[in-house]
């Protein structure tokens, strides 16, 4: 089971740590190659240029005194950085990978006398020249080239127009016209026929990889909602959303702390609930400024409204709250609910105001009339941490339940 991301991030690392918890062996692949991706993670650009030869490499850095020059010319230290002279003049400034007092190569600059930068090269953790940009005069990048261990050119890729040459032996082997093609052949010659995943970040990889093209991508999953209602309005039916299991779910004891997070003060109910739990402190924050109908709940005792809410404030409101209310309308902000599952709050909305029901107990899903009946079951819950933690664990589950349903439909389209 391979999944392809568009580069490493943060997600990645969370995909194998859920993986990891199923049970489940994994392949990881990217698009954007920097050259010190972490053991394990492959892309499409080291697979053409190395060619099944990664094992045979040997992770090292290259000290600046040890680059490849022309004879006669010299390298010199200038601060926190190099240059690279020929008779005085400098040709080049060298850029260090942090720690940067090592003086470990990453990229160098080459550049004309009039400050031109005209091309960069970049090198890898093997120490090798890996990849270089050939930009022109506005520094917008004309090409890119990949280059093997032996130094010579294997990637040929103009990102204005998305064309993607391999080349064999200086001669032009195969073209492609998008980097779908690209990547295609790429699963294709690296053997991944079957459960190519496409892991979806953001817009750019949307648009970039096409996830609705033909049948590359055996499932998609995403971790914007909003984007993949796009793909499911495009037709897309084997799209899901990425939830991470994490480790450990954070203690909670049920005290009377509950968040709401909006975008408008069209909030269901929350008068009500306000007036019927006095013992509970309703937090409302909002990215942006809020209406004079939320400012004038903050007067109430058991109401504090954060407008424009920072990063310290909310922070502090996701370790403090062990409540969470789905219960505005519109849309979701902070990826509220997913995080408030990971944070191990208990989750209750209506049914008109939920934005991810498969992540709630059914049992924390309300009507729209049945506002009474939240109100006495979070009264039922405040002080008593044993049926508190009851709910939770029914919570929790319901994320095992959507991968081992995906899992299921993996078993059932392979025969495995």
């Amino acid at each position: 089971m391979l999944f392809f991301f568009d580069r490493y991030t943060e997600n990645v690392v969370k995909l194998q740590e859920t993986m990891c918890r199923l049970g489940q062996e994994i392949q990881i692949a990217v698009l954007q190659d920097n050259g010190f991706l972490p053991a394990g993670i492959g892309s499409p650009y080291e697979f053409f240029t190395y060619r099944g030869r990664r094992e045979e490499l040997v992770e090292k850095n290259l000290f600046y005194n040890f680059i490849d020059l022309p004879e006669f010319w010299e390298v010199r230290l200038t601060g926190w950085t190099g240059g690279i002279f020929d008779m005085g003049r400098e040709k080049a400034k060298i850029y260090f990978k942090e720690p940067a007092e090592e003086r470990n190569v990453q990229r160098v600059e080459w550049h004309m006398e009039n400050g031109w930068v005209y091309k960069i090269d970049y090198y890898n953790k093997y120490g090798l020249k890996y990849a270089s940009e050939f930009l022109d005069t506005d520094r917008n990048v004309e090409s890119k080239v990949f280059y093997s261990d032996k130094n010579q050119e294997i990637v040929v890729e103009q990102p204005v127009n998305h064309m993607i040459s391999l080349l064999e032996r200086g001669t032009v082997k195969n073209m492609f016209d998008s980097y779908v093609r690209f990547v295609g052949q790429y699963l294709k010659e690296a053997g991944f026929k079957d459960e190519c995943i496409l892991f979806v970040q953001d817009e750019k990889i949307f648009e970039l990889l096409h996830p609705e093209a033909g049948n590359m991508w055996s499932n998609v999953l995403f971790t914007d909602n909003g984007l993949l209602n796009k793909y499911i309005g495009m037709g897309g039916k084997n799209g899901g959303r990425f939830y991470m299991m994490p480790e450990n779910y954070p203690e909670n004891n049920g005290r009377g702390n509950a968040l709401i997070l909006t975008a408008s003060d069209r909030v269901e109910k929350l008068e009500y609930l306000i007036g019927k739990l006095p013992d509970m402190i309703f937090h409302i924050a909002a990215h942006t400024q809020v209406s004079d109908k939320l400012h004038k709940l903050a007067e109430l005792g058991n109401v504090k409204v954060y407008p424009q809410v920072s990063a310290q404030d909310l922070k502090m409101l996701w370790d403090s709250c062990d409540f969470y209310l789905d219960i505005n309308h519109y849309r979701e902000i902070y990826n509220a609910v997913d995080t408030a599952h990971m944070k191990n709050m208990l989750i209750m909305g209506f049914e008109s105001t939920v934005h991810h029901r498969e992540l709630l107990a059914q049992e924390c899903v309300f009507t729209e009339n049945e506002e009474e009946k939240m109100a006495l079951a979070i009264k039922e819950l405040i002080g008593n941490p044993a049926l508190m933690q009851e709910k939770l664990e029914i919570q929790q589950q319901k994320k095992q339940e959507i991968w081992k349903e995906f899992l299921q439909r993996r078993v059932n389209s392979h025969g495995i």
